[in-house]
């Protein structure tokens, strides 16, 4: 059970988190330059000032929303056995009508050959599958599992193109704003990037900025770490400026003061009960944790 508000003890750990805010808030304000990528934006601030850059086009758009059609089928119809229910039909019929809008859009899109041809391909085969299966009433295991993985190959190139947009977009906007700093604010830079949970382990911001800032690199299964010196965060659940930065100032702010109480710098980076649940709960049940990255069923 909570303490109520009029604790004292309450009050006396609302005046500890206002005073940490009010640290936090002042370390943030004396960093060097910080960038967070929030979806299409790069935010830069820098000696007070606030400066936006694009992360992404529309290209980067277009291609990750007609991978979606393909992959929104198969989720809507993997593992019915019987006949498709109203609100099914229902949902198919209103996607035919999108695809076929979306479609007759790319005239006007401007796609190189290729990435036009592949598009046509995935909607035009999604939109045959919608056909049979609207026309049975019912879709097999085996024509459901034929299709996607007939659109594997283009699915993929077009994840591929996507990546390309976004890692072209950030490095110029990146670039640019580096020509302008001292070789010190360069040396200071650091980033903060909002990702979703499941997108966090290979994000392609996060990629981008471990190698461009000089963070360990693990390529496609890179997931952040609290390592000491971090430079690259991920702010998960959350795609808003001014919380993204404070995740930031907290890191910093929390690495010293850990180092200062600990003499570990990232002891605070874990919940602070960490260390003694996992000494209660290894004696309660008689059993050891396994190894860092170790697997388990």
């Amino acid at each position: 059970m909570a303490l109520e508000p009029t604790d004292p003890l309450s009050v006396l750990n609302q005046a500890f988190r206002d005073a940490y805010a009010a640290r936090r808030d002042a370390m943030l304000s004396s960093m060097g330059p910080v960038i967070a990528q929030i979806d299409d934006v790069l935010i830069l601030r820098k000696g007070g000032q606030r400066f936006e850059a694009p992360s992404r086009t529309r290209r980067y758009h277009e291609y990750k929303v007609v991978t979606h059609v393909p992959l929104a089928l198969y989720v809507l119809l993997a593992g019915r056995k019987d006949a498709l229910d109203d609100d099914t039909r229902v949902r198919l019929t209103t996607l035919r009508g999108l695809i076929t809008a979306a479609s007759g859009s790319f005239a006007a899109r401007g796609l190189p050959t290729e990435a036009l041809a592949r598009q046509h391909r995935m909607l035009d085969a999604s939109l045959a599958l919608v056909d049979r299966v609207l026309a049975a009433n019912r879709v097999a295991d085996e024509e459901l599992a034929a299709f996607i993985h007939a659109q594997v190959p283009d699915l993929l190139k077009n994840a591929e193109d996507a990546a390309r947009d976004q890692i072209e977009t950030m490095h110029a906007s990146v670039e640019a704003w580096r020509q302008q700093m001292f070789p010190a604010e360069r040396e200071q830079l650091r980033a903060v990037v909002a990702a979703s949970h499941m997108s966090r382990p290979g994000n392609v911001a996060t990629q981008y900025f471990s190698v461009t800032l000089g963070d360990t690199w693990e390529g496609r299964f890179h997931e952040e770490e609290h390592s000491p010196g971090k430079r690259v965060l991920s702010s998960e659940a959350t795609f808003d400026e001014s919380a993204a930065f404070a995740l930031l100032a907290t890191h910093v702010l929390d690495a010293r003061t850990s180092s200062g109480i600990f003499g570990e710098e990232t002891r605070m980076a874990r919940d602070l009960l960490a260390d003694a649940a996992e000494r209660i709960l290894a004696e309660m049940f008689q059993k050891s944790p396994a190894p860092p990255g170790a697997g388990g069923p």
